[in-house]
């Protein structure tokens, strides 16, 4: 499963990695970024685990082995609904190879469930709504302050941030970053 990945993924990795100490191109969209502590020259994840649209609890563990694309988005922010359609193609075209997109709405549990159904989404969405306190500190554990959105964490499937990305991700940051 994870095969296909870990071949290509070794070399993307060393050099999303790089991308992420670097300050990044003049692409408005992508700025320096401050990241998750390092550890034993590994980022460390920021634990945590939230109710999905499905009623279950998930973990990040649930999905190691695999490239997550951990995607912050709410249903207000117009440019999260503008990526959501490549995110799904993305899930449907690589979830063979280990592809595994996972969303995390920050938003109120029904105007989540009402975008994922208007925008066909077929991957994993989790719930943190920002009416919860508990919940406005998984921006700034994730290396995103300023709570920007959206807001993308690609994690390879040794479990280290591979590639941080603030505002739309398309085609072209998947294929240089996260493509088999």
């Amino acid at each position: 499963m994870g095969a296909h990945f870990s071949k290509a993924s070794a070399e993307k990795e060393a050099v999303a990695q790089q991308k992420i100490l670097e300050t990044t191109r003049s692409d408005p969209r992508t700025t320096t970024i401050t990241l998750p502590q390092k550890t034993n020259n590994a980022w460390e994840l920021p634990p945590f685990e939230l109710k999905g649209l499905d009623g279950k609890l998930h973990q990040l563990a649930e999905w190691k082995g695999k490239v997550i694309m951990l995607n912050f988005w709410a249903s207000w922010c117009a440019p999260c609904q503008y990526e959501i359609p490549d995110f799904v193609r993305f899930q449907e075209r690589y979830a063979d190879k280990g592809l595994q997109v996972v969303g995390l709405g920050l938003d109120e549990e029904r105007k989540l469930r009402n975008v994922a159904r208007t925008l066909g989404i077929n991957y994993p969405v989790l719930v943190a709504d920002l009416n919860d306190q508990a919940n406005h500190a998984l921006l700034p554990q994730w290396g995103n302050p300023e709570q920007i959105v959206p807001y993308t964490v690609v994690i390879a499937p040794s479990g280290r941030m591979v590639y941080i990305h603030r505002g739309r991700m398309g085609e072209e940051e998947f294929n240089l970053y996260v493509k088999p």
